[in-house]
């Protein structure tokens, strides 16, 4: 029975230790894509949105992982010579949907900021060509990126930039250049609450 008591306490004692260490919150924001060797003439702003956490390990550093869902949008205008040969040539917008998993390493020199650090898995979910699913096989499924940016904290809420570079082939077409994505992220977190 002592075993049992002493067991209760020492999880007790465990979860009192946690909840002063591990912070769940949500995320929304901005991207600004480009995806190199893609005849885009322009990137546009995209959105990203999804929930974090933040396990932090001693004072100065944490982990924190975070589910993102993000949008890469691009678009091209045809040129001079396409228009000439076919007037119903319209400007072309991709949108590539992904489901992101990063893993990021927080570094932090001061109270309110942190150096992030780390790498993210992104699924495809989507991809369309002006609203319709006409890209569907021009794109891999999944992409392996590197996130380097840095976070500044205000009580409960932070405002966050980064940058997310792409670092394996995104592109399905065998006879094509390599595609790798670069990607800013701009936006606010909100810490819900921590236990």
């Amino acid at each position: 029975m002592k075993n049992c008591f002493f067991l209760i306490g020492l999880f007790i004692a465990n979860l009192s230790f946690a909840q002063e260490h591990i912070n769940l919150g949500i995320k929304v924001g901005q991207n600004f894509s480009k995806v190199d060797n893609v005849a885009a003439d322009r990137t546009q702003a995209s959105f990203h949105i999804g929930a974090q956490a933040s396990i932090r390990l001693t004072n100065f550093i944490s982990v924190a992982p975070e589910v993102i869902l993000s949008q890469t949008k691009l678009e091209a205008d045809p040129s001079l010579m396409d228009v000439i040969g076919n007037n119903n040539l319209q400007p072309e917008t991709y949108h590539l949907n992904y489901l992101s998993f990063p893993v990021l390493l927080q570094v932090k020199p001061t109270n309110k900021l942190a150096i992030e650090l780390g790498p993210q898995y992104s699924v495809l979910m989507s991809q369309s060509k002006d609203g319709k699913e006409l890209a569907s096989m021009a794109f891999k499924s999944g992409e392996f990126a590197f996130i380097g940016g840095a976070r500044i904290q205000f009580s409960g809420i932070a405002a966050y930039g980064r940058y997310v570079v792409g670092m394996q082939d995104i592109n399905a077409l065998q006879e094509q250049q390599h595609w790798k994505t670069r990607q800013w992220q701009l936006g606010i977190s909100l810490n819900l609450f921590g236990f």
